[in-house]
């Protein structure tokens, strides 16, 4: 079972301190829970992590587990990705959607002015973890906004990406 958090307000309002100390008093995050962040196993949990840093919480619990990572993971696994390494995997990801999208990317070497709009909202807040959010499963399409739809968000001269969920 999966629970997604973006627990970027509550570690933004906790402070650094809450970096020293463990998840256990969020709500749904299981008591000694191994940690990954960026797909790698931490030994410190979550020390010395910058919460402003924070993408995306995943918090997983299941009978599997045990069997995938061992007895450590009995109650459960914590999945952390940091903005740096969730930009780098969304942007394959719509690369992997879009040729276009793929050039486009290539062409201006990273994706910092590039504009995104998912299901008709343009994301202006948190864009790293609002996209970080997005799973494969769940996206239709990734397009290159024509100039005249960029228009339509005021985005003129900036690379609009639309993004439409199976859901919309």
């Amino acid at each position: 079972m999966h629970i997604k958090f973006f627990m970027m307000a509550c570690l933004l309002v906790c402070g650094s301190a809450a970096m020293s100390q463990d998840l256990s008093s969020v709500p749904g995050v299981p008591q000694d829970a191994l940690i990954f962040v960026d797909s790698v196993q931490s030994k410190k949990g979550m020390e010395g992590l910058d919460p402003r840093n924070i993408a995306l919480i995943d918090v997983v619990r299941g009978s599997k587990l045990k069997e995938k990572y061992g007895p450590e993971a009995e109650n459960g696994v914590i999945f952390i990705e940091t903005l740096p390494f969730a930009n780098k995997r969304y942007t394959r990801m719509f690369s992997d959607f879009s040729a276009d999208y793929k050039a486009q990317l290539a062409k201006a070497g990273s994706d910092s002015s590039f504009v995104y709009v998912v299901d008709g909202a343009l994301i202006e807040a948190n864009r790293g973890q609002m996209l970080a959010a997005l799973e494969r499963k769940n996206i239709d399409s990734v397009v290159l906004a024509t100039p005249d739809r960029a228009k339509i968000f005021a985005q003129q001269n900036k690379t609009v990406v639309v993004i439409v969920s199976k859901t919309n």
